[in-house]
């Protein structure tokens, strides 16, 4: 159904460009393009492109390769399999290319996907109401049992039994179903999160900034910046990200954001390419008490620490309590999607430790950097004297003479 509604729109609007995007191209070449030849009947071109007779085409491309097609006009496009994207990044790109001029009306973005829980899919087509924008359909396996052999559908009944969340989430169609076990967060406590409002209260006002410094090209440098509303209510009051500059203007970069957002205490990712970086903006800085934090992520041994295997873990595991207990605002979307994607995994000693980002690389997954900028933040708190009489100078309002709340009530 897919492959046909392109195929016949593009029979009728001549000269129409099309596009078929799968994200790993073994996929596109041996399922999507080998189901469209063995469906019409044709050859695609070793170009990837198939030309029907009234001059309209038919690309077909893999993530790495839609890039560059910054400046192709579509007239209709598709993305198969769309739960492998992990975001909607490549779903917006296509989108802003649907403007072709082929004398159609309405020029469509197909998607097909597996559910995958509350992704972007979930997010776009079934978690607002209908709409003439986003018209989704959703089936089961067992909507098209005539079609499929008798033995794959009685072992798709055992398999309610024997893999029940695979069962939900593949063939029910659940989109309530994943692997939420090895997940940090859920969906619905962030979601809840994200309503959480708290105004400054008088007496405080401290700032926080963690700075996640990229490592590879395509990732991106990060600022998260907390501020403290209250004895234990904290708000995320501002990030941003860039990419692809050099460590002079990363450098630079981070010290005009705490000019900017008037940060009293900064912390940067001090594994890598963030060390020559600390070193440099501190040897600018004369005052002990305001030279920045570096932040490293070495394994924790078991007598200090009997729960995380690591500090990025620690750090992890302070944020979500925060965030269930209800003693954090401001997050957004954007946030929660990143903080969506970390895992853990248990040590052999019943220790947490987080998935690392090379391997959620491995695995297409987006670099979390505003998730991590946003935890190294946090594991400030707790570990700065909150009393006045530490006589620092702050640019915010001043915060609270109490002492630290997060220690008394066992949050270190």
């Amino acid at each position: 159904m897919f492959l046909l509604k392109i195929y016949t729109y593009c029979e009728q609007y001549s000269g129409t460009t099309a596009l078929i995007v799968r994200k790993e191209f073994t996929d596109l070449k041996d399922s999507t393009m080998r189901d469209f030849e063995r469906y019409f009947n044709v050859k695609i071109g070793a170009d990837k492109d198939y030309y029907l007779p009234n001059t309209s085409k038919i690309m077909f491309r893999h993530a790495a390769e839609i890039e560059v097609l910054k400046n192709i006009n579509l007239g209709i496009a598709g993305i198969e399999q769309a739960e492998e994207f992990e975001t909607d990044e490549q779903f917006q790109f296509i989108r802003d290319r649907l403007r072709q001029q082929n004398g159609a009306d309405i020029r469509p973005l197909c998607v097909i996907a597996n559910a995958n829980g509350h992704n972007w899919v979930w997010k776009y087509w079934f978690n607002n109401p209908p709409s003439e924008e986003y018209h989704g359909i959703t089936a089961t396996t067992f909507d098209n049992e005539i079609n499929l052999p008798k033995d794959f559908i009685a072992d798709l009944r055992r398999m309610e039994t024997e893999a029940p969340n695979h069962y939900k989430q593949y063939v029910l169609n659940s989109f309530e179903e994943t692997d939420q076990d090895d997940y940090v967060f859920t969906w619905v406590e962030l979601n809840e999160a994200k309503k959480n409002i708290y105004g400054l209260r008088e007496g405080y006002g401290l700032r926080i900034s963690g700075f996640d410094v990229a490592r590879y090209g395509e990732d991106k440098c990060a600022d998260v910046t907390i501020q403290q509303n209250g004895a234990l209510n904290w708000q995320v009051a501002h990030k941003e990200q860039w990419q692809k500059k050099d460590g002079d203007y990363t450098i630079g970069r981070i010290q005009s954001i705490v000019n900017t957002v008037h940060s009293e205490f900064n912390i940067v990712d001090e594994d890598g390419l963030g060390g020559p970086m600390l070193d440099v903006i501190n040897a600018k800085i004369d005052d002990p008490n305001k030279k920045y934090k570096g932040f490293r992520n070495p394994s924790i041994s078991y007598e200090k620490n009997k729960f995380y295997g690591n500090r990025r873990t620690e750090a992890i595991f302070k944020l979500k309590d925060m965030i269930t207990k209800g003693w954090l605002s401001g997050l957004d979307d954007e946030l929660c999607e990143e903080l969506m994607t970390l895992k853990f995994v248990y040590q052999t000693d019943g220790r947490r430790i987080l998935v690392s980002k090379e391997v959620m690389r491995a695995e297409g997954i987006k670099s979390p950097n505003l998730a991590d900028a946003l935890l190294m933040a946090v594991s400030l708190i707790g570990e700065i004297n909150y009393k006045q009489v530490n006589q620092y100078s702050y640019s915010q309002p001043q915060y609270s003479k109490d002492t630290n709340l997060f220690e008394l009530i066992g949050i270190k």
